[in-house]
């Protein structure tokens, strides 16, 4: 991540708790200084042994923010720009009010820009974890939700990053990135609670782990089936998955290549989906992709320099995107019975009257469908060199 961009992630924390805050400034009653304020950035939910709710939050001195943006008076800065604080309840609510008892000023959630579920919680119920988010006026619908996968949220709002001041800037970033390259999936609240009531899509939540005492990974994906977790992806499942869902903008597919490997950057996809139907009955699952790329690094032997080289890669390719689409496929079928492409909408937007009959039992009758899968590349360039840089001996 660039300087220009933490810069950038800083100052919108900032501006949206300003523009956030102006109500306070205004001279009403229920005027409040923002030094009344917890900014909170980050928040984690998770259960605890004996059924309660646990609550943590990250929150950010406003100070710190202002200054880590570029904005600062130059003087010296807090010695700790955030603090992380936990509580249990019975409910969300309980566990936000009874928090007041050990922090000192009312939580501001508008400017959080992550939620982390456990996957103890998401194994339970994603629908009444997230009733609180929805309800509340405060809640920013765009921030993103990630399910923690072999660490708690805790932990995860606990580490104290060297790239970021504010480790739940750092995080959001970290999603970001992942999802330009298509091995993670930036997933906003608003997503979510519109997958949970979508008919025929069940939904996909970001995975988040730490990579060491400092650092976190975001890719991969946490499967939902009628509100719980149910299983995951890798990050190859989660670009084959992508691809045919047509949400990849850019990635990096590295394919086999004589003695060696070869980068293809993906610039352009398009993924489509649909169910082909015979006698009114469903017969198969269709995926059909399309793509342009371009060589990124040849790490091998042989030379780039005439067409049917350039056609045996674009089959190579095809094959590789293939394979990872049919492996997400047939897991999401067989291991989790889960329908998390939306074949069901398209089967509900074309077939509603078999839809109707149908749509209490569609998860089963997908996991039995056979797939087409199709993928077509089109290698566009090949960079400004013709041999690798290996040498053939």
């Amino acid at each position: 991540m660039t300087a220009g961009r933490r810069k950038r992630a800083k100052g919108i924390v900032l501006l949206a708790f300003l523009l956030a805050c102006l109500p306070l400034l205004s001279g009403c009653w229920n005027y409040k200084e923002l030094t009344d304020i917890n900014v909170v950035v980050g928040v984690g939910l998770d259960k605890t042994e004996d059924g309660k709710v646990l609550l943590t939050v990250q929150v950010a001195e406003p100070g710190s923010i202002q200054s880590t943006s570029g904005h600062g008076s130059g003087g010296e800065g807090p010695t700790k720009p955030v603090f992380v604080v936990s509580n249990e309840g019975e409910t969300i609510f309980e566990a936000i009010r009874e928090m007041l008892a050990t922090v000192d000023k009312k939580l501001f959630f508008s400017t959080a820009q992550v939620l982390i579920l456990s996957e103890r919680l998401a194994r339970e119920s994603l629908e009444e974890s997230l009733d609180f988010f929805q309800r509340d006026h405060e809640i920013d619908y765009l921030m993103n939700v990630l399910v923690a996968k072999d660490v708690s949220p805790a932990e995860i709002l606990e580490i104290e990053s060297d790239m970021d001041t504010i480790p739940a800037v750092y995080i959001s970033e970290t999603v970001e990135n992942t999802s330009y390259r298509g091995t993670g999936k930036k997933t906003m609240l608003i997503d979510v609670i519109k997958d949970m009531d979508c008919k025929g899509k069940q939904p996909v939540i970001g995975q988040i782990t730490k990579a060491g005492e400092n650092m976190v990974r975001t890719e991969g994906l946490a499967v939902f089936k009628n509100g719980k977790l149910v299983g995951w992806l890798d990050p190859y499942e989660t670009r084959g998955f992508q691809f045919a869902t047509n949400e990849i903008t850019n990635a990096i597919v590295n394919i086999p290549v004589e003695e060696g490997k070869m980068a293809m950057e993906v610039f352009r996809a398009r993924g489509e989906i649909d169910v082909a139907f015979e006698d009114e009955e469903p017969a198969r699952l269709i995926v059909r992709v399309k793509l342009e790329a371009n060589v990124g690094g040849h790490e091998g032997k042989g030379k780039l320099d005439t067409p049917d080289k350039l056609l045996a890669l674009e089959k190579v390719l095809e094959e590789t995107i293939k394979e990872e689409i049919e492996k997400v496929l047939k897991k999401t079928q067989e291991e989790y019975s889960s329908d998390i492409f939306g074949f069901g909408m398209q089967v509900h937007k074309y077939h509603p009257q078999y839809w109707k009959k149908s749509q209490d039992e569609w998860d089963q009758i997908f996991s039995r469908l056979p797939a087409d899968i199709q993928v077509d590349a089109k290698i566009r360039r090949t960079g400004i060199i013709i041999n690798p840089v290996i040498k053939e001996h």
